[in-house]
């Protein structure tokens, strides 16, 4: 079976050559000519939890990128969602599915972009939780480091009631995939922008200064614990208001990992892929660049829409507008589609 990885940053090396030691022949999408040069030469050299060369058809060419394919794999940002949604546009084919990795609100995205066309076609879009490694590194040429994957992530789907069916399809692609109810337990549920953003408001002096200090270790003293812990009950309040089932990210990080911590410190210190996080060496990183506008951001606006404080959380999000100013992202989704259409 063919599927189609589009998108071949960091996370799209890494999940083009898993697909491709998982049995599947692969084809990639990237807009870098070069990059894709580099992959049809090389292939994609990977170490790590994963070992080896693996080829993959490379293209600029989206519509040669999918054509045949049965499972479309996105692995762009959060920002890259709309674009590729934009550029799939009147190309799928009949019963694609489309998986989101990370989710960060995509499948509701890719939605209001192709909706007509997901109907017309009998397409299935859905998103994932979170990314299946940790912080995963790609040095050019086409070569990746691959830290373990967790044990499992949550997925959904629009229509939502076809999430265990596509579960099923997926089964060799993605063991680690389980069926959750709605795209609320997924982009509420994601697993990222809790952790990151307190955590890099808190110390963006050292992000600014490129300390090499361990993510989950002197950047997380008891205080700033207490904090964003107060914070992901905010947004569990958003959650269960707009319809959704929240988990806290104590319990979502531990059921990724499978393991039992009382704290998400505990957690990452003892974790073979979390303890090597670094604090990022930029404020104009992705944990905020894009765990603002996608995450906390899309989170206070639903707040405020639903009449649910979210105090801690606004003031995250006018920290981070404040510091990083004109080079500040400030996307995301709009929510002009009603929820209730997508859950």
């Amino acid at each position: 079976m063919k599927v189609a990885v589009l998108g071949l940053g960091k996370i799209g090396h890494n999940t083009a050559a898993l697909m491709v030691e998982r049995g599947f022949e692969v084809s990639g999408f990237t807009r870098d000519e070069k990059k894709a040069e580099a992959i049809n030469e090389y292939g994609i050299t990977v170490s790590g939890a994963l070992e080896g060369n693996f080829r993959v058809n490379a293209t600029t060419d989206i519509k040669e990128a999918i054509a045949g394919a049965r499972f479309l794999i996105v692995t762009t940002t959060a920002k890259g969602h709309k674009p590729m949604a934009e550029l799939l546009k009147g190309n799928l084919e009949e019963g694609q599915r489309i998986v989101i990795i990370t989710g960060n609100w995509g499948a509701y995205e890719f939605y209001s972009v192709l909706k007509d066309e997901l109907k017309e076609k009998k397409v299935i879009v859905g998103e994932t939780s979170g990314n299946l490694a940790a912080s995963p590194t790609l040095t050019y040429p086409a070569t990746a480091f691959m830290k373990p994957s967790k044990k499992s992530m949550s997925f959904a789907t629009i229509p939502a009631k076809e999430a265990p069916e596509v579960v099923k399809e997926l089964k060799q692609a993605f063991p680690e995939f389980y069926a959750v109810e709605n795209i609320l337990d997924t982009s509420m549920n994601n697993t990222n922008p809790p952790v990151h953003v307190p955590f890099c408001i808190f110390n963006i002096t050292r992000m600014a200064n490129a300390e090499d200090v361990q993510f989950y270790g002197e950047c997380l003293p008891p205080i700033l614990l207490d904090f964003t812990m107060k914070a992901d009950e905010e947004r569990c309040a958003v959650s269960k208001a707009i319809g959704g089932v929240p988990k806290s990210i104590l319990e979502l990080m531990n059921t990724a990992w499978n393991v039992n911590y009382d704290n998400i410190k505990d957690l990452g210190l003892n974790n073979q892929s979390l303890k090597s996080v670094k604090l990022p060496k930029t404020p104009y990183h992705r944990f905020l660049t894009e765990d603002v506008p996608y995450g906390y951001m899309a989170i206070s606006r639903l707040g405020k829409k639903y009449h649910v404080p979210t105090p801690r959380i606004d003031l995250l999000v006018e920290a981070y507008k404040y510091l990083l100013a004109d080079k500040a992202e400030l996307d995301g989704p709009e929510f002009d589609v009603d929820m209730e259409e997508v859950i």
